[in-house]
């Protein structure tokens, strides 16, 4: 695993903090939070640089960055209480929970619509002559690695329900992520793959490349979609102190409200904001997880 520390530490006094509660930053001296690697380390901590020290004057801690090379990588380092608060993937935090019971989610990003889930898609280039999934049977569609719910397990529950297994129906490796599936769909290294998007690319992976100039929206086009799944949740350990877990809820809630810039960055695009959420809204996402690991041991 690589990290990045981003700790904003005596600036914290100069911008004015005024806390809430004292009783967790008696004991807690600086927050750790891990995202997942939609995007490459140095692009993450780009994109947090403003984040953290608003993050810090609200919480009144220095607050610090963790990235990954992998989804469950951060999942991980909050299990093992290295960060306390996570950005992930609904599979990454079924499959966590599923492990050890120990994580939870607070709250997740609405879309700009005020819908909140999101899509798993699989994209072809826009110049490609597929234009249904059938035209993509035996050709390399990538995923992007198991923990990825838009990228793996929700394609891969799916198309097992249609009766075309992606094993089989599909030369399907394994990109490592979601930038390097969509690069590889660009540059012809796979014919399709599957990444994930929300209604009108408001956010996800789609809008992230556009906004950064590594892609444009006609260079690509969809052929198939899922149903509206769970967002990405921000999670915590479940030990996490009472008093800090709220103070993190509502810094999520208002964060929109205050600092609209701030909210996109985090929802990876256009956002109404967070709300809260919690194990009932991700019961599916876990029930799909679950089935999924027990054909493996079948040997299904």
């Amino acid at each position: 695993m690589q990290r990045v520390c981003l700790a904003i530490g005596l600036g914290v006094a100069l911008l004015g903090a005024q806390p809430a509660s004292a009783n967790w930053r008696e004991s807690i001296r600086e927050l750790g939070f891990g995202v997942i690697p939609v995007e490459t380390q140095t692009q993450a901590t780009a994109s947090f640089e403003a984040f953290l020290p608003y993050a810090a004057q609200k919480l009144g801690v220095p607050v610090r960055l963790f990235t990954a090379s992998d989804f469950i990588g951060v999942n991980n380092a909050l299990i093992a209480k290295q960060i306390h608060f996570a950005w992930t993937s609904p599979s990454a935090f079924a499959g966590s929970w599923l492990e050890c019971q120990c994580v939870e989610p607070i709250v997740a990003a609405l879309d700009k619509d005020g819908n909140l889930g999101y899509n798993s898609v699989l994209i072809v280039r826009a110049d490609s002559p597929y234009r249904t999934v059938d035209d993509l049977k035996g050709k390399i569609v990538a995923r992007t690695e198991p923990n990825s719910n838009s990228g793996f397990l929700i394609p891969t529950v799916e198309f097992a329900k249609m009766g075309k297994p992606i094993d089989r129906f599909f030369n399907s490796p394994v990109s490592g992520g979601h930038t390097q599936s969509v690069l590889g769909v660009l540059n012809g290294t796979y014919d399709a793959a599957f990444t994930w998007t929300t209604r009108g690319d408001g956010y996800g992976q789609i809008r992230t490349m556009i906004d950064k100039g590594m892609l444009r929206r006609d260079q690509i086009r969809v052929i198939w979609e899922s149903d509206l799944v769970p967002a990405p949740p921000v999670i915590v350990h479940r030990d996490t102190p009472a008093d800090l877990k709220q103070d993190l809820i509502q810094f999520f809630l208002d964060l929109h409200k205050e600092r609209p810039d701030l909210a996109r960055a985090v929802a990876h695009g256009e956002t109404q904001g967070f709300v809260r959420v919690d194990l009932r809204n991700y019961e599916s996402t876990i029930e799909a997880r679950r089935a999924l690991r027990d054909a493996r041991r079948r040997g299904g």
